[in-house]
Order: structure tokens, then sequence, then C-alpha cells
């Protein structure tokens, strides 16, 4: 009997201490996730937006490597192709390419071409790739900008109207992209708090115009209610202003919130309307409303 009395303390002892290692691990394991999570998904973005602008204009420049006019450039640079024994051969690009398409029977792809480039080679390639994508858009920005520009433009555009299904994802996608791009991105720069789903709830959304009931004369307000965590795609929503609660929210700030599901909010922030500092925030802007385009 006095020996078993004496053994429960060490058990307990032990529990306590396992107890506190596993929370003392799940800390610094979290803590660890949150360290480099952020890091990993920036590091994932960068290379998504670096490899879309290089593959953009990636075969202008291959095009030029493979033609007469680099072909100069492939005859300097040294590639090192690897013998049966497990050894390596530095020869020429240029040769190890021929080589390369008589064994396949055919002109090599362009992810073949690349793998045969030194790696430094390969690096120069892909940011002149990424650079030349840069000045086509630059290109494209100006020649949109002047009078033949825009009249190519809008011949393009009309030539798109009489096709139905593409009309319509045409314009759908130009008006968003100028919605929050532009000078008509002014009027996506107040956050709200919305009655969506119900009325007892409160979600976060952006006032994109303010105007008048035809009827009844009251203040509306057209909101976009984004969803959580992708802020890209939502609800529109019509209703009385003066259900609203405005917030002195950035568009940072409502992004922010809206994408880590309401971790991350600043400071301020109830659902009691008229308490939402109003008075403080700018007037939003009537946009100039221009005639529908007519549809035959």
């Amino acid at each position: 009997m006095a020996e078993a009395q004496s053994s429960t303390p060490p058990r307990r002892r032990k529990s306590r201490v396992t107890a506190t290692f596993k929370a003392l691990l799940r800390t610094r394991i979290t803590a660890g996730v949150l360290v480099v999570l952020p890091i990993y998904v920036t590091i994932f973005l960068i290379r998504f937006v670096f490899s879309a602008m290089r593959d953009a204009s990636l075969w202008v420049v291959e095009a030029y490597l493979r033609s007469s006019l680099g072909t100069p450039l492939l005859d300097r640079w040294r590639a090192n192709v690897p013998l049966p024994v497990g050894e390596t051969e530095s020869i020429s690009v240029a040769t190890a390419l021929a080589n390369l398409e008589e064994r396949l029977g055919r002109v090599p792809n362009q992810e073949e071409f690349l793998d045969i480039l030194p790696a430094p080679i390969e690096w120069a390639v892909a940011i002149v790739s990424v650079l030349l994508t840069i000045v086509i858009l630059y290109g494209i920005g100006l020649f949109a900008a002047n009078l033949l520009g825009r009249r190519v433009i809008n011949f393009f555009e009309s030539a798109l109207d009489k096709v139905p299904l593409v009309k319509t994802v045409y314009r759908s996608s130009k008006q968003i992209l100028a919605t929050f791009t532009g000078e008509q991105s002014r009027e996506f720069r107040r956050a709200a708090l919305i009655p969506f789903p119900q009325e007892k709830m409160r979600c976060v959304g952006f006032i994109t115009a303010i105007f008048n009931d035809s009827v009844t004369g009251d203040e509306l307000a057209t909101v976009f209610i984004p969803t959580t965590p992708n802020p890209t795609t939502g609800y529109l929503q019509i209703l009385k202003r003066e259900e609203l609660v405005e917030l002195n929210w950035s568009v940072e700030e409502a992004v922010r919130t809206i994408m880590s599901g309401g971790i991350l909010r600043p400071d301020f922030l109830t659902i009691v309307p008229g308490a939402d500092k109003r008075a403080e925030l700018p007037e939003i802007r009537q946009p100039d409303l221009q005639p529908p385009d007519e549809v035959p």
C-alpha cells in the first residue's frame, strides 16, 4: 500500500513534463510556421510573376538565338555535356543543340533548349525576356495613348462586339480592371460594414458608388462584398447608405482584414451607425456616367 502511494507523484510529475513539452513544441512550431509561411507565399508570388513575364517573351529570345543572327552567340557559349562514362565534355551550345536535334530526330522544344544553356546564360536569357516583356507592355501602353492607337483599339473592340460570348467576357473583364486601376479606382477607396447575409450580421465591403433612388430620392450605395480569403470574387449589393457603417480604413487594411479572416484588423471597429467617423472621411466623387453601348 505504501509503495503504491509513493509511486503516484512521479507519474504526475512525468505527465506535467510531457504536457509542458507538448505545449512548448506546439508553440515553437506555430511560431516557425508564422515566420516561414509569409516568406514562402512571397517567394511563390514573385516566382509566378517572374515566370509569367519571362514566358511571355521567351519565345522571341529563343527565336533570335536559333536564327542566323544568334548563331555566333551559341558558338561562343560553352555547354558541359555529360559523357557515357560519367565525365563531361565542354562544347559549344550550337554543337550541343545540333547533337540533341540529331538524337531526338526533331527540333528541341523550349525546355530542352534551355537545359542546354549554362546556368548563368539561362538566367541572363530569363532576365532579358522579362525586360523585353516590360518594354513590349510599355510600347502597347504608349501606342494605346495616342490617337491612332485608340482608333485601332476601337476597331478591335467593335469587331469583338459582333461575337456574343466573346463580347460579354471582354467587356466585363475590361470594366473590372478599369475599376481597380486608373481614374475609376478612386471610387473603390471606402470600406464599410454591410448587413449581410442577414440583418444581425456584418461583413466588410467596398462602396463603389453613391447615388439617389430614382423614385424616393433616398441615398443609395452600390457595395462590392469580397469573399474570404480570396477577395477577387464576391457579391454586389445595392442598399441605403444609412444602413452602412462606413469605416475610416484604407483599402490595404480592409483587404488584410478580409484575407486574414479578421485576425489582422485595425483598432477602430464598430457596428453602430453614426459612430463610424463619417465626418472624417472624404466625400466620394460621383462618376461621370456615360450612356451604355447600344446592343444590336
